[in-house]
């Protein structure tokens, strides 16, 4: 790996750099290679017995040169090398794919996808929110935990899990990291985020679903509102976009002119959404009704919509109840996609035993976690966010695939 900078400094020394190969070009007397490390590119020029080894090189194969560098006007940046070796390190097939392929064979050849620095560009935009996010949290005294992903219990109501065999016990892969992150809360804690893997048995084919991803989750004690983690789930996304745009500047918006650090948030209450878009009930918004409500806010400059109290009926039984039919939870939705749940969770076993039977639920399996409300669990709440759909979403891209590394989907185990 090198950066252009680097390969500057040593203008009139003799450096080796071994990189991929980005191009070449064979003339009668000369060959121009150029060598990529990243975003950095390099021009090589090579004569005499440097420029017939230059004729074994093929796109994107991986090789070696020594050479003087020098300034060059007419070269990229200014400077290139001077070859006096040139070494094939690695050869290549025919490469596999395009930037044109249509995302079904990108994702058959990783290896090959995250050559092309846009794609690259995607994952470093992903880890560049992840630090910024977890930078923000910690400056706020958060405390960054691993929660197992193996339980005894699905962790989520509902039939969205995976039962995988555990030393001829039953085990199930988790869905979120809820009860730890709760019970984190009860350890006394106090404020505590984790970012790591969660599981879904969802066969939905759908842009935006995947039966693996990562999830930004959050946790604190002593919240009296669901506003109260809206507004700082509010923050710490628009501080951490703006950040990434800052640090990332004008190679980002060359590749993805849709990044933007998204405006003010604003919170609507369940019901009034409902009106807005001409709909009733107690089910959930649906993709195209979201898609609808997200364009009317973004008009009026909202690009961030919180949706509060939330109905009972679409709640898991940990979230608090206002009244008998809303909760004291919100959906977040980013330009018209929703990226975040996040409730008050209720803290008082007595109550939490009864929404857990009301759910029709018997709890078997979770005993170590309802237990431990007796131990004097404190107000609290959360939410937890999809990284790669926040990051698909500020890149502007079709959906989550395109933002993740390794896709894991219905009927999607290899690569």
């Amino acid at each position: 790996m090198f950066t252009f900078e680097e390969i500057a400094v040593q203008a009139g020394k003799k450096i080796r750099v071994e990189a991929f190969v980005a191009a070449t070009r064979i003339q009668s007397k000369m060959a121009f290679v150029i060598l990529q490390s990243g975003a950095s590119k390099v021009q090589v020029v090579a004569t005499g017995a440097a420029r017939e080894q230059a004729k074994a090189l093929m796109h994107q194969a991986y090789a070696a040169v020594e050479g003087v560098v020098v300034a060059a006007a007419q070269a990229p940046g200014g400077f290139e090398i001077q070859a006096e070796s040139i070494e094939l390190l690695s050869p290549t097939v025919q490469w596999p794919i395009s930037a044109d392929s249509e995302i079904g064979t990108k994702l058959a050849w990783p290896a090959a996808r995250f050559r092309e620095r846009k794609e690259a560009l995607a994952l470093i935009v992903q880890s560049e929110i992840e630090m910024e996010m977890t930078s923000y949290l910690r400056r706020l005294g958060f405390i960054g935990i691993h929660s197992p992903k193996l339980m005894g219990a699905p962790s989520e109501s509902g039939a969205e899990v995976f039962e995988v065999k555990y030393f001829g016990e039953r085990a199930y892969l988790a869905q979120s990291p809820q009860i730890y992150k709760q019970i984190a809360i009860m350890a006394g804690l106090g404020k505590i985020y984790e970012v790591g893997p969660v599981f879904r048995a969802e066969p939905s084919f759908s842009s935006r679903h995947a039966t693996e991803f990562i999830s930004f989750d959050v946790e604190l004690e002593g919240v009296k509102s669901e506003v109260e983690i809206i507004e700082l789930e509010c923050a710490m996304i628009t501080t951490a976009l703006q950040q990434v745009l800052v640090r990332m500047g004008p190679e980002l918006i060359s590749h993805y002119p849709k990044a933007t650090v998204p405006g003010p948030c604003l919170i609507l209450e369940f019901a009034e959404a409902q009106a807005l878009l001409g709909v009733s009930g107690d089910d959930s918004l649906s993709a195209e009704e979201e898609r609808k409500l997200g364009a009317m806010m973004r008009e009026q400059g909202h690009e961030l919509v919180a949706l509060t109290r939330v109905p009972w009926k679409q709640r898991p039984f940990y979230h608090m109840r206002e009244g008998r039919s809303l909760t004291r939870s919100f959906e977040l939705l980013y330009r018209g996609v929703e990226i975040t749940t996040g409730a008050i969770r209720e803290h008082r076993y007595g109550i939490l035993m009864q929404q857990l039977a009301e759910k029709g639920l018997t709890g078997k399996g979770l005993e170590f976690y309802l237990e431990s409300f007796k131990l004097a669990a404190p107000p609290h709440g959360g939410f937890g966010l999809g990284l790669a759909r926040l990051t698909a979403l500020f890149l502007g891209l079709p959906g989550i695939k395109e933002a993740t590394f390794i896709h894991r989907g219905p009927g999607r185990l290899s690569p």
